[in-house]
């Protein structure tokens, strides 16, 4: 599964042209939501689903599937349907009946709590070089490490991810540069000291970023995983039509950010890409109209987008479960897009990039020490430790790197 992280402040762009054809209906809704809260005991996913659809399909689907399957409700709800052996049935139908016009964006909280780690922390200290780090992937590097700890019971993990939250809750710039309260060189592992000293030694620009955001109006929103779930499915919908019809169920979160979806009313005739984490992906899309919140009582095909959101939190929440089990072989078709998941292949210390990407950490800290510029120069030092590495890797094969 793929790892999206908020795209850099600067990145490579490229412009393909896109021919308006007609007006699509997409329908949105969420499962999982717990707003700021990453955190949440009970709620471990996030999971946005949209349907491609129009009002009377969406409608006589959902009526017949009520009456078919003797649903002692008037609408069709994912979280109920997903705990009975009836209700995974009908959700079965839905995934049999939208085949191939379904997308959702799956995320897992407490990593994507590792990716703001990242963000506010790291990016603005890296800024004016951020295409090389994001190139190299050293964002996932730095989120997957920090997960890892977490996931092994770290209580210095624990500590951190807590710290983080309250201080981006709160918008608290100072408190976010001092989330590591307790970890030195001689506490926690190598790699999170390191990130705890890079955190301390650099607090006055990860103090200026978050203090930034707030008169911003994103700052109460800013662990909220709703607002970037909604745009990459947008963009993504936005390859296959020229013109979309978006329509979600109420948010507030959503509703308190909808400047960035206006941009993208009326914009026919291109589609803008990025390559900033090493894959193309689509950056614009042409709404018709702006965004239109709707009941899902009156617009049937939220109900839909619901039972879609909901049946990929039950496929990750219940490893063995037969439904869950079939919905999951679903993901890497349907379930890619925005999502948010971790990847332990990407700190493998066996492997070339997660070594690389463990050298430069050193370097950054060396430098903060030192007071040097971060970025000065952090081409050469990557094309430095990339030879290097490649002549060890020939060396332990019993090849002379110099033959």
């Amino acid at each position: 599964m793929s790892v999206y992280l908020h795209c850099p402040r600067r990145s490579c762009s490229k412009t393909f042209d896109f021919k308006m054809d007609t007006v699509q209906n997409i329908y949105f809704d969420e499962s999982g939501y717990t707003g700021n809260n990453l955190l949440h005991e009970s709620q471990e996913y996030f999971a946005y689903g949209s349907v491609a659809s129009n009002s009377e399909e969406s409608r006589e689907f959902v009526e017949k599937a009520i009456k078919d399957f003797r649903i002692q409700s008037s609408e069709l709800k994912g979280g109920s349907l997903v705990r009975s052996s009836k209700g995974r049935r009908l959700v079965d139908t839905v995934f049999e009946q939208f085949e191939g016009r379904l997308k959702v964006s799956l995320s897992n909280k407490r990593f994507a709590l590792s990716c703001k780690c990242f963000e506010y922390i790291f990016e603005p200290c890296l800024s004016e070089a951020n295409s090389i780090f994001y190139g190299i992937g050293f964002h996932e590097f730095i989120a997957n490490l920090l997960y890892l700890e977490f996931k092994t019971s770290s209580a210095d993990a624990e500590e951190i991810f807590s710290n983080f939250e309250k201080a981006m809750r709160s918008l608290d710039g100072e408190s976010l540069s001092q989330i590591f309260p307790r970890i030195d060189e001689s506490e926690g592992t190598g790699a999170l000291a390191q990130i705890a000293e890079f955190a301390k030694l650099n607090h006055k620009a990860i103090s200026s970023e978050l203090d930034g955001l707030e008169d911003s109006g994103v700052g109460k929103w800013i662990l909220d995983l709703s607002n970037t779930s909604l745009y990459t499915l947008l963009a993504n919908w936005g390859t296959e039509h020229g013109a979309i019809r978006a329509i979600c169920d109420e948010s507030q979160p959503l509703l308190a950010q909808m400047d960035i979806f206006n941009l993208m009313v009326d914009r026919e005739g291109d589609q803008i890409f990025t390559d900033a984490f090493g894959k193309s992906q689509p950056m614009t899309f042409n709404l018709s109209e702006p965004i239109l919140f709707a009941d899902s009582k009156i617009e049937h095909g939220i109900q839909i987008a619901d039972v879609v959101s909901a049946a990929f939190i039950h496929a990750v929440s219940n490893p063995e479960e037969a439904h869950a089990m079939k919905w999951r072989s679903l993901i890497p078709e349907v379930g890619c897009y925005g999502s948010i998941w971790p990847d332990f292949d990407l700190v493998d210390l066996t492997k070339f990039d997660a070594i690389r990407n463990a050298l430069l950490l050193h370097e950054l800290c060396e430098r903060t020490r030192n007071g040097s510029s971060l970025t000065d120069g952090i081409g050469e030092f990557l094309h430095r430790a990339t030879l290097l590495l490649r002549q060890q890797n020939l060396v332990e094969q019993g090849v002379d790197p110099n033959a």
